[in-house]
């Protein structure tokens, strides 16, 4: 089945708030058996929402809509909707009470202009929000379904897994869509297109590739009746994807280096601190974006010049005879932050992040050091050099994956 979402919010079309719902759905839905198949953004205008729902109406089966259901002027989603479906909007008492009932929870009494959060059509189901005074619609109408979900991310996100995504799965029971991701670190877009070539494009199962910020994903899709069958036509693919990318497939789907890295150091009990330069303490910021890093990540220096490098504990003749943009120096920032943080591993990463060349080394270039108790390497990367954000996130990538070989011991 195809879906649209059409998300709401005068601020999106500013830039002022980003739509990170369109892409939560659209991760959530192939595992109910439906396909987004168009992505659109509307300000807070009735009319021009109502044209946006006719138009998906004509071409889908499912419309989900983001934001434009809270109680003020602007907030015309269920107008909209009204328009649309032909019915007049009513006052549901359930609706009302429950309401009511939040508001007295916070001790106070439920402002006037939120029983604008009551109303409902013929064709609609309520949808309860526990953890706002957004409820939601379920509209079904002439075949075709229209869900209207709540504005902020977290409302949105616990009424999907509460309250929609076990209803579409008690609708839509005879379909399924399931994918796999590989993700690939070190190769180009163009490589990774030129090697799986073969493999590529399709309609079901299909199989693209997408450049991301952690490296160049491969997904394959699969349409059938039930999951088994899905994974049948994506087995096949996958084992030869894998093949073809040996050494160079780093995880699969949402899996990330710093949660890989993360899990395996508590696994064992052991610790690990950093050292960088090019990468400005995004390294250390990734790996404590995950709960509990505390546990085995023992802190970070920031060493964005060559002297905080030498006050830091790396040899200035090091510095000196290779430049602070080498192998060597990458390797000793790796062993110093260790050694100066009594941690099992360390990591140093030197290079060039920005866009023009730092003493004949050209932009994109960075050395990635990894260190333990009985080993030490470094390794030269070349990362594509005109985005800055690119290199450097690329940069902690393929740190957090250097660092997992080391403590498996797969290093080349």
């Amino acid at each position: 089945m195809d879906a649209e979402i059409i998300a709401t919010g005068t601020e999106l079309l500013l830039g002022e708030t980003l739509d990170t719902n369109s892409s939560y759905l659209a991760s959530k839905l192939p595992s109910v058996g439906i396909r987004v198949r168009k992505v659109t953004l509307v300000d807070d205008n009735v009319k021009n929402l109502k044209e946006a729902l006719e138009r998906a109406w004509e071409r889908s089966d499912f419309i989900f809509t983001t934001g434009g259901l809270g109680p003020t002027k602007d907030d015309v989603t269920r107008d909209a909707i009204a328009k649309v479906v032909r019915e007049k909007i009513f006052i549901d008492e359930e609706l009302l009470s429950a309401l009511k009932g939040i508001f007295k929870r916070r001790g106070s009494s439920m402002p006037t202009h939120n029983m604008k959060q009551a109303e409902l059509i013929p064709s609609a189901i309520g949808l309860l929000n526990k953890i706002g005074t957004a409820p939601g619609w379920w509209v079904e109408k002439d075949g075709r379904t229209i869900i209207a979900l709540p504005g902020p991310p977290r409302e949105l996100q616990h009424m999907w897994e509460n309250n929609v995504q076990p209803r579409i799965q008690n609708v839509n029971t005879n379909h399924v869509v399931v994918t796999r991701t590989l993700k690939t670190i070190g190769l180009s877009e163009a490589t990774v297109d030129e090697m799986a070539n073969g493999i590529l494009g399709g309609s079901n199962p299909y199989t693209g590739i997408y450049a991301k910020s952690d490296g160049i994903h491969l997904r394959t899709i699969a349409n059938a009746a039930s999951t088994n069958d899905a994974w049948a036509m994506i087995n096949p693919i996958e084992k030869n994807l894998r093949k073809i990318f040996t050494g160079y497939i780093w995880g699969i789907d949402s899996e990330t280096p710093h949660q890989r890295v993360g899990e395996i150091l508590q696994k064992y009990g052991m610790t690990m601190a950093t050292m960088e330069s090019c990468t400005g303490g995004l390294l250390a910021s990734t790996i404590t974006d995950i709960p509990g890093s505390s546990q085995y990540f023992k802190g970070g220096i920031v060493s964005y010049t060559n002297d905080l490098k030498t006050a830091s504990g790396v040899d200035p003749l090091v510095i000196k005879k290779y430049g602070p943009i080498s192998e060597q120096v990458a390797e000793a920032m790796a062993t110093v932050v260790r050694i100066r943080l009594d941690s099992d591993f360390g990591i140093g990463i030197t290079g060039v992040a920005g866009l023009t060349s730092l003493e004949s080394i050209k932009p994109g270039t960075v050395y990635i050091g990894v260190s333990s108790r009985k080993r030490q390497y470094s390794r030269l990367h070349n990362f594509p050099s005109n985005d800055r954000k690119l290199i450097k996130t690329r940069s902690v990538v393929s740190a957090l994956l250097m660092l997992h070989e080391l403590i498996e011991g797969t290093e080349g």
